[in-house]
């Protein structure tokens, strides 16, 4: 039996990070996995590397204009490894939909629809947003008590930002324990996760975090 074809799109954040192949490994890992359990082969990859604001919109995505003119031409789907390498945004999301180009999210599986694809769009989106207004207010009543406390203002401030951290911290890296620490490092990074006293992410500050909320580290 032939393997069906598909375009393989990779999408990384930083000029640097796609020199480097840090979080790009990841992708291209788990794209060639579901590729093979699925009895598929990768004709075409593209790998976008972003430098600002602004990327959703095709015109700013040279590489995925170009994954879906040659998965129009297979007549085959584009796949990525996850939701948001396409990208965060649920308008944007349909209006890759209405291309009539299949997409197809390994986290996902291959038989999840458009309709589907865009009830996972929104619930993300949705996630997000409810994290920063927690975020917001946490930080809004920390401040607030640190007023009537005075010099309890910054432990609080502080404890608030730690907790809030975590909350949105927790998810992430539930998913993503089995990559090795530096790539969720750089995907913490890539995702603006703030690390702990303003740093900046690295293995160590990963599997510190990993052990404090209770989750296996590789």
């Amino acid at each position: 039996m032939m393997s069906q074809p598909i375009i393989a799109y990779y999408r990384v954040s930083r000029e640097k990070q796609g020199r480097s192949g840090l979080g790009l490994d990841g992708q291209r890992r788990l794209i060639s996995t579901f590729a093979s359990n699925e009895a598929m082969e990768i004709a075409g990859e593209f790998t976008e590397v972003e430098t600002g604001k602004g990327a959703d919109a095709l015109e700013r995505r040279p590489q995925l204009a170009a994954a879906l003119r040659k998965a129009k031409k297979l007549k085959c789907p584009v796949v990525v490894a996850k939701l948001d390498r396409l990208s965060r945004d649920v308008a944007f999301i349909a209006g890759l939909m209405a291309k009539r180009v299949p997409f197809i999210v390994t986290e996902l599986g291959k038989d999840v629809d458009p309709f589907m694809l865009h009830i996972y769009a929104a619930v993300a989106q949705k996630e997000r947003s409810v994290i920063a207004e927690r975020t917001r207010l946490a930080l809004a009543e920390a401040k607030h008590r640190g007023k009537r406390l005075g010099n309890q203002r910054q432990a609080d401030i502080n404890k608030a930002a730690a907790a809030a951290r975590d909350a949105q911290l927790e998810p992430i890296l539930k998913e993503m324990w089995e990559l090795p620490l530096r790539e969720i490092a750089q995907e913490l990074m890539d995702r603006g996760i703030p690390a702990p006293r303003g740093g900046s992410w690295n293995p160590m500050t990963v599997m510190r975090a990993m052990r404090r909320l209770g989750i296996p580290s590789e």
